[in-house]
């Protein structure tokens, strides 16, 4: 009786120990994973560049901490571009259901890191100059948008090789699969339309075959007739034609309607008679 006690009272016993170590051990996991997650952005080097000026024993110029602090605020500026273009997705992809919590809090993490270094940077700026911290971040968004204009300029021969590439082994496996490439279709078309715009204005210094008599001759404008006559004549019929060559539009127009009003009403005699037929 005692063995048949003793067996499942350290058998719960061991369980209940087992239970107590592993919820202490995956407390202790989730909680360091919570804490010691992984930052948005690795490191900062721009901001340990001039944090190690600022603590250097040796006498550094106020050009050269100055120069240091300009680069910091133009990292500040990249990585507030590239949160506000992760911020947007990151958003949509929560909502869905298709990025956990763990994400989320780490973008909101490196948004309050960042709001801290803008901060630390206009401090910092205005110990060199009272109000130059309120001037710095928009010089510094001036550089970052000229740098990365300039890094698109100079990556253009790169992505052309590339696209070249591209292209000849999809024309070597499907063969006029693409086209020519676009730089070339443009500058033929801008050929074309100079060839065109030259050769307008060549021949409109040029007289027309149509204004030209059989002596060679121009003919002046008072000859040639105008369009108000043309249509004039095939609404007003022959009065128009008549008018026409006394050369006003408006007498042909009245004429032809006039003409049209007279045929379509009935004559005087026709009530008279379906008064006799009456009678």
């Amino acid at each position: 009786m005692a063995t048949s006690l003793v067996v499942p009272l350290a058998y719960i016993s061991v369980m209940i120990t087992a239970l107590a170590i592993f919820s202490r051990v995956y407390r202790k996991r989730r909680a360091a994973e919570k804490t010691s997650f992984e930052p948005w952005f690795p490191h900062h080097p721009s901001r340990e560049v001039y944090i190690s000026l600022l603590s250097s024993s040796q006498d550094i110029p106020d050009s050269l901490l100055k120069s240091a602090l300009l680069v910091r605020a133009i990292t500040d500026v990249k990585r507030i571009w590239r949160l506000r273009d992760d911020k947007t997705a990151l958003t949509q992809l929560h909502q869905r259901g298709l990025i956990g919590d763990d994400t989320m809090s780490r973008f909101n993490a490196a948004e309050k890191e960042l709001e801290a270094e803008i901060v630390d940077v206009v401090s910092e700026a205005n110990t060199f100059r009272q109000g130059w911290g309120q001037m710095i971040f928009a010089t510094a968004t001036e550089m970052a948008q000229a740098e990365k204009t300039r890094e698109t300029v100079m990556n253009i021969p790169k992505i052309k090789a590339v696209e070249e590439k591209r292209i000849a082994l999809r024309n070597k496996y499907l063969p006029g699969s693409v086209p020519a490439p676009l730089i070339q279709q443009v500058s033929a078309s801008q050929a074309q339309a100079m060839a065109q715009a030259a050769a307008a204005g060549s021949g409109s210094n040029t007289p027309s075959p149509s204004t030209t008599n059989t002596s060679g001759k121009v003919a002046t404008p008072q000859n040639v007739p105008s369009p108000s006559l043309a249509s004039d004549e095939t609404v007003g019929g022959v009065g128009s034609t008549d008018s026409s060559k006394n050369g006003s539009p408006a007498l042909g127009s009245g004429s032809g309607t006039g003409g049209n009003s007279n045929a379509s009403t009935p004559s005087k005699s026709t009530p008279g008679k379906k008064k006799k037929n009456k009678k």
